[in-house]
């Protein structure tokens, strides 16, 4: 279906651009125009192609919280396959809260006035960077 679709639309540009002749000149932004849309068709087209050719293959397996479990759509063809099922994992997710501290950095505060006209010393001051929070995580709890 693509290479079709690719091959009608390349005898398309190549009728139109036999046919037709294009004035574009320095000044206009026709041949800009012109320019661009034949070079993204094209792209277009050897990417339709490319992409074609390759062979996809479907996977058999299912991936399930980060296992592999076989799918059973040919069970009924092999009865050993039946017999040894995959069961689900025995353990559950649990919400672990962690305590995140907040993070500070330490300033230089030269000295200064304050608002009743007292003198203060420089210093180094706290200021917060970051708040603390609290954060949950998932843990997988085996029994």
């Amino acid at each position: 279906m693509q290479k079709t679709v690719s091959i009608i639309t390349a005898v398309l540009i190549l009728v139109c651009f036999s046919s037709v002749s294009a004035h574009a000149d320095r000044k206009t932004m026709e041949g800009f125009m012109l320019g661009t849309g034949v070079a993204i068709l094209g792209a277009a087209i050897i990417h339709g192609i490319n992409k074609g050719s390759q062979q996809q293959y479907a996977s058999s397996y299912s991936t399930h919280n980060g296992h592999n479990y076989a799918e059973y759509r040919y069970g009924h063809r092999n009865k050993h396959h039946r017999k040894y099922r995959h069961h689900r994992p025995s353990g559950h997710w649990e919400l672990e809260k962690r305590w995140i501290e907040p993070v500070y950095e330490a300033k230089w505060n030269p000295g200064h006035y304050n608002r009743r006209g007292e003198w203060i010393d420089g210093r180094y001051e706290k200021f917060i960077v970051a708040k603390g929070c609290w954060q949950e995580n998932k843990v997988w709890v085996w029994h």
